[in-house]
């Protein structure tokens, strides 16, 4: 999933900051980002719906030394509304349709909005409880048919009750609908094909001959439902592993097929479900309103400034989710995301206790670390730390996130691009090919110093990828050959370019000026842009670059309609396993390769290996492909692939509940939150 922020690691952050960084998030689940390994649900607890009148219970908060009650220290700010929770983080999202989105600033919010069939079983990662599901389903024999007991007395915040009608349309919905660079690909491919990337050209084109509404029909009899049962069944291609792990993300949430209908978005009927395919942010019927069965409402998006949710009183969970797990209306009555793109303003926040959560760039961590009362592990274990401090850090949480500055093969200049100057090769700007030269790739990638970057931005807590695949994972090899910053290189590859500008003269001679672009308030994405243009400026003066940023939203519809030839964005796992990264990074349906424009001959290797990799059960081969294609993104320096940090988290001491998922990502799960001075 596309990260907006720095947050290393789909952390989630849960309270906090998680600093890591997007996809730009965009992408992109807590379900709704990255998931986590396949494997068997183990014990699980099956909460039952009961009346609404439960009250709150605190969750556990782990074993060892826990951390400590909030106040105690006698220092910092006095707690603020105790019923309200305030986070001030950065970005935009880009849409409340959890169907259309795919970044982790929309995630977040739908994840406390919506709800799923199961959920993540508190911090693991390959086990999973029901949820809007009475039970986790049964499943055939040979992995190709679940069937889902759907939970009765489960009612969406309107009122309307939760049928299996609602769950097979959400599904069927978010198939049809599959706009260009979401995350309708990971539900795709176990229905329809491990070779599947988009509904349209892969599902209608290919093997209905362009009959939608027969593309449509073959969705419906994929995943079936019967009310009178209580019942939805998934009939899938083939067995697929991960198939728990992506229904946790928020593409997969559940929505009111009545209320979606009285929204004007699609009815259910094949014959009108074209009308409904593909659309843009702003078009989707859903884009700035909700309704789900989950802990929270939706309340107001006032976009660049704040969203606001109140508390479900109706709440349906009376029985814990997870042992120790809350139950009932959440503690908070209110939740607050303020986007605060400053960081002077969001630190400010935390000194006057105005901000409960809030997103910490990593080169400012000297400024915030003093004020840590105590510093704790993922396991919540704890240990003293400043005397006068007040604050709880949460630090070298492990990461399934990486950051990359990504090339553009072919800017699309439609109606002109403001990103390459003049848009030739003239020393005023750059032609919308550069990227296209193997040579520009490579320079580029030498004049990046990963040192100076790692050191004083992820104060060390980061190490250098090596392509898209990272470490943990099969196709990960440390032994693989990489990029290192080498000027002499740097000004070798440059000067073997064969670009020229019209008069014949050569890209050294004539030098280019562009911009490097990535979203509002990223600080760590400006300062990698800073250290590529001081890297670049040194080989070559004629050689500039402009670092600028956009807001989230605009800027990840740029990358989307490929008008951008040189940004920074980052990938938060959806599910663990080497195919999530090779994907999104090379595959020609991939949510960022899609609009790279990668060599035909090339892309058709990548791709092709690519469906080998994810088709075969045989983990030896499977290694050796994903190593394969590990080197190709290396040997032709399709990106300047940065680093995959480790991840820190901040919260008010005054905080309770929060626990580390890294399946979770940046989206900070509110439900189990109380504050406590």
């Amino acid at each position: 999933m596309v990260r907006q922020r720095s947050n290393l690691y789909k952390i989630l952050a849960l309270m906090v900051v998680t600093l890591m960084m997007l996809s730009a998030c965009g992408t992109e689940s807590p379900t709704g980002q990255a998931t986590a390994t396949s494997g068997s649900a183990g014990t699980v607890t099956t909460p039952t719906t009961g009346d609404t009148g439960a009250t709150p219970t605190g969750s556990d908060t782990g074993t060892g030394t826990t951390p400590t009650t909030g106040g105690s220290t006698g220092n910092g700010p006095a707690m603020k509304d105790p019923t309200t929770i305030v986070e001030a983080t950065i970005g935009d999202p880009q849409s409340l349709d959890p169907a259309w989105a795919y970044d982790s600033a929309s995630s977040e919010i739908i994840f406390n909005v919506y709800e799923t069939l199961l959920f993540p079983n508190k911090g693991s990662l390959d086990e999973f409880v029901p949820m809007l599901a009475e039970k986790l389903p049964d499943i055939s024999e040979d992995g190709k048919t679940y069937t889902w007991q759907i939970r009765k007395g489960v009612k969406f915040h309107d009122g309307g009750d939760l049928t299996p009608e609602d769950v097979a349309y959400s599904f069927w919905r978010g198939l049809t609908q599959d706009r260009a660079g979401g995350p309708q690909w990971i539900m795709l491919q176990p229905f329809f094909g491990l070779e599947v990337g988009t509904f349209q050209a892969d599902v209608v084109e290919k093997t209905y001959g362009g009959d939608f509404a027969k593309g449509c029909e073959a969705v419906k009899q994929a995943i079936t439902f019967d009310n009178s049962a209580g019942t939805v069944t998934m009939h899938l291609a083939q067995s697929y592993g991960p198939m728990l792990q992506i229904l946790t993300g928020s593409w997969a949430s559940i929505v009111d097929k009545e209320w979606m209908t009285s929204q004007g978005d699609w009815d259910g009927d094949c014959a009108t479900a074209e009308k409904f395919h593909d659309p843009s942010a702003e078009n989707s019927k859903i884009f700035n309103t909700m309704n789900g069965t989950g802990p929270f409402k939706f309340e107001r998006w006032a976009p660049g400034e704040q969203i606001s949710l109140t508390r479900n009183d109706a709440y349906w969970v009376k029985e814990p989710l997870w042992a120790g797990g809350p139950t009932g209306p959440a503690a908070a009555e209110r939740v607050i995301i303020k986007n605060i793109a400053e960081w002077g303003t969001r630190f400010a926040a935390i000194q006057a206790g105005d901000a409960d959560i809030a997103y910490v760039d990593r080169q400012y961590i000297s400024q915030i670390d003093p004020l840590a009362a105590e510093t704790c592990t993922a396991d919540q274990n704890c240990t003293p730390a400043n005397a006068n401090g007040y604050i709880r850090l949460y630090k070298n949480l492990p990461s399934v996130s990486d950051e990359v500055i990504l090339f553009n093969q072919k800017v699309n200049t439609t109606g002109g691009s403001s990103h390459l100057g003049s848009g030739t090769l003239d020393g005023k700007g750059a032609p919308p090919d550069l990227f296209s030269d193997i040579h520009v790739r490579k320079a580029f990638n030498y004049c990046f110093d990963w040192n100076t970057y790692i050191n004083q931005v992820w104060n060390g807590e980061a190490q250098q990828a090596f392509g898209p695949i990272i470490q943990g994972l099969i196709g990960y090899d440390p032994n693989q050959a990489h990029y290192s910053f080498d000027l002499d290189k740097c000004a070798q590859e440059f000067k073997a370019s064969t670009i020229t500008s019209a008069s014949g003269a050569s890209l050294w001679d004539t030098g280019f000026s562009m911009q490097y672009v990535y979203n509002d308030g990223n600080d760590q994405r400006k300062t990698a842009g800073d250290i590529l243009r001081d890297g670049l400026q040194r080989v070559n003066p004629k050689f500039q670059i402009e670092v600028i940023s956009e807001p989230f939203p605009a800027f990840l519809e740029e990358t989307t309609n490929g008008t951008l030839g040189l940004f920074m964005l980052g990938w938060q796992q959806d599910f663990s396993d080497p195919h999530n990264w090779v994907q999104p990074y090379m595959s020609a349906a991939g949510a960022y390769a899609s609009a790279q424009n990668f060599p035909a001959d090339l892309q058709k290797q990548i791709d092709d290996l690519i469906v080998q990799a994810v088709s075969t059960t045989d983990e030896t081969e499977r290694t050796t492909l994903y190593k394969q294609l590990q080197n190709i993104a290396y040997e032709n320096a399709l990106d300047v692939f940065l680093t995959q940090p480790q991840g820190r988290h901040y919260e008010q001491s005054w905080l309770k509940g929060w626990y580390f998922n890294p399946g979770f990502g940046t989206s900070i799960y509110f439900y189990p939150l109380s504050k406590q001075q």
